[in-house]
């Protein structure tokens, strides 16, 4: 009896460890598949919607320019070649499209004979013959017709737009509109939320076109590259033919890169829009996959030792009670718990009922698909949504098993802040997930206060000082940071006792939070230092507010301290800038203005 049991463990424990490389494959293959089939449909995607900004770009700028050439008197003037006369009638519009579009670089007319008339870019510069320089502008010229597309000139490389201008028959020109790069970029990421730039052969530039911030490329010229990614460029163009779409790995991190041919007004390729998105790396969720496979491969292994020694009968039992009183298990939980097949609630405990204050599951379903409903954004990325990177809360907490998953819910106008783990139940292609939610909101508030102070901790500033900055850029608005320490705080310590100094330390602190706004953020960056966050603060004002708190301090009177004194250091966020940078940046000039003599504002 003894060898028929090692005998039935040997065949299982083989047929498990067959069983869980053929899933493990099969998944692993799936996943690949399903990659792919992801990022071909990106790259459908990006090209559809360039060609679509391109189309709705000539759209409207052909607008602009019919507009403008059939305003009263210009036909006129441009028959008579006025220039001043031109430059007086444009004048207006020319300040209402420059409001409308800032990188609008470009308006252009255009003489029959080649000449320009009038540039209102530059209007003390016409005369001389440009189609002898510029293709599109012979070509409009040969041919009376639109045209549009890519090409350098004194202005840079910009996307130009060509409309002929014709009264009564007689071809008398044409108008030119430019939009510098970035214009498109940024429509680019507004639709897409892709950063990109152009990729330009450099033999259509020309050798009188003016660019700056470029990258050579082979025989490329890639513009207005965002500083964060040359690295990454640079392994691209090493590792890869050029305009090929691929997915790069660099510092641990995946992008896809993909790429859309930019025809000029010949359709003629002359280069692409590359397009760069940092996406999940499908080879780490991979090796998690087979960690978790071998996981429970050799559990299951473990557990049938034990599970063979028993008999059917008292395997049934045990799966019989396991059914009656699942739910009765439940309810022992303390914290809130509740089984999802990923959409909807199938099960849930009297805790969680009673959280959310319904009698049953029943009613809890009549009113909501799924507990994500309640879920809030919180300050940093560990926060759950209902969707995370195009993953369903539940498949997202799966697949990421090492992140420290939180969710925020706020009922009656209590807020709350739970740990969330869950367990994959995958029975017969059902997959249910246990979810259970521990109420971590004491212990997160212990973890980002500072407790002498009772202001925000440098735990809690760091957690929120890259999303303000990411913030700032998505939507172009400034942000000010103040750095300031206690002058001669020392001095406090040694002649009054730390006790005392921990006084002082607690003053500052509530003056400067009952001075500055709700929405900024100040913290105890350690000792005597401080820091404060300002969203939506450019420098000026960020000068004003140290100012405001550095006389609030020196005019306050302290308990056993004549007079107390700060020294601040204050910047605003530079484009392009790193969050270390700003930080050394505005630490640099707290030293300054303790250098120069303290209790001052350096900025």
């Amino acid at each position: 009896m003894k060898h028929l049991k090692i005998k039935i463990l040997s065949i299982l424990t083989l047929i498990i460890l067959g069983v869980a490389t053929v899933v493990m494959g099969y998944y692993i293959l799936h996943d690949k598949q399903e990659d792919d089939k992801r990022m071909a449909e990106v790259h459908k995607s990006v090209r559809i919607n360039y060609e679509q900004i391109i189309g709705d770009t000539i759209q409207f700028y052909t607008a602009r320019a019919n507009a403008n050439i059939h305003s009263p008197n210009v036909i006129h003037t441009i028959r008579t070649g006025d220039h001043d006369a031109l430059y007086r009638l444009i004048q207006p519009r020319w300040e209402v499209l420059k409001n409308e579009n800032p990188s609008l670089i470009i308006l252009q007319f255009h003489k029959a004979d080649g000449t320009s008339l009038l540039r209102m870019h530059q209007p003390s510069e016409y005369g001389d013959s440009i189609a002898l320089k510029r293709s599109m502008v012979a070509h409009i010229h040969q041919y009376h017709k639109k045209i549009s597309g890519f090409e350098g000139g004194l202005q840079g490389v910009a996307f130009r737009i060509l409309v002929p201008i014709i009264d009564h028959g007689e071809y008398l020109g044409a108008v030119e509109f430019g939009i510098a790069p970035p214009y498109l970029t940024e429509k680019i990421h507004r639709y897409t939320e892709y950063d990109s730039f152009f990729l330009l052969r450099q033999n259509i530039l020309g050798t009188f076109t003016h660019i700056d911030h470029y990258f050579p490329m082979g025989d490329y010229i890639a513009i207005n590259v965002p500083s964060r990614f040359l690295p990454l460029l640079k392994q691209y163009k090493s590792n890869h033919r050029i305009l090929d779409s691929v997915t790069v790995k660099y510092n641990n991190q995946s992008y896809a890169i993909s790429s859309v041919s930019i025809m000029n007004y010949l359709n003629q390729p002359i280069g692409a829009v590359m397009f760069i998105r940092e996406i999940p790396d499908f080879w780490r969720h991979a090796v998690n996959m087979i960690l978790a496979t071998l996981f429970i491969t050799f559990t299951l292994m473990i557990t049938l030792a034990l599970v063979i020694n028993r008999t059917y009968n008292t395997i049934a039992d045990t799966i019989n009670f396991q059914e009656l009183y699942s739910q009765t298990i439940l309810d022992a939980i303390p914290s809130p718990v509740i089984v999802t097949d990923g959409n909807k609630l199938i099960a849930a405990n009297q805790t969680f009922l009673h959280y959310f204050h319904y009698e049953n599951i029943e009613s809890f379903q009549r009113d909501h698909q799924c507990v994500c409903e309640y879920f809030e954004v919180g300050d940093t990325k560990d926060f759950l949504m209902p969707m995370n990177n195009d993953q369903r809360w539940t498949q997202y907490i799966s697949n990421h098993p090492s992140i420290h998953h939180k969710a925020k819910i706020t009922i009656n106008d209590v807020t709350t802040i739970f740990d969330v783990k869950l367990s994959v139940l995958h029975f017969q292609e059902q997959f249910r997930y246990v979810v259970i939610f521990t109420d971590i909101s004491s212990m997160q508030a212990l973890s980002i206060t500072d407790q002498l102070t009772g202001i925000a901790n440098r735990l809690h500033f760091s957690m929120i000082y890259e999303h303000a900055i990411n913030v700032a850029r998505r939507e172009h608005k400034p942000l000010g940071v103040i750095f300031f320490d206690i002058d001669h705080f020392k001095q406090v310590n040694d002649h009054h006792g730390h006790l005392i100094g921990d006084t002082v330390l607690k003053q500052v602190a509530g003056l400067v939070k009952k001075k500055i706004r709700k929405s900024d953020i100040v913290a105890r960056w350690g000792g005597e230092e401080f820091i404060i966050l300002l969203p939506n603060t450019d420098l000026d004002e960020a000068v004003k507010i140290a100012e405001t708190l550095r006389l609030a301090i020196e005019n306050k009177p302290f308990e056993t301290i004549e007079k107390l004194t700060c020294s601040f250091g204050t910047v605003a966020l530079h484009e392009n800038e790193s969050s270390e940078e700003l930080l050394k940046r505005v630490d640099d000039l707290l030293y300054e203005a303790k250098a120069k003599g303290r209790n001052q504002v350096v900025q």
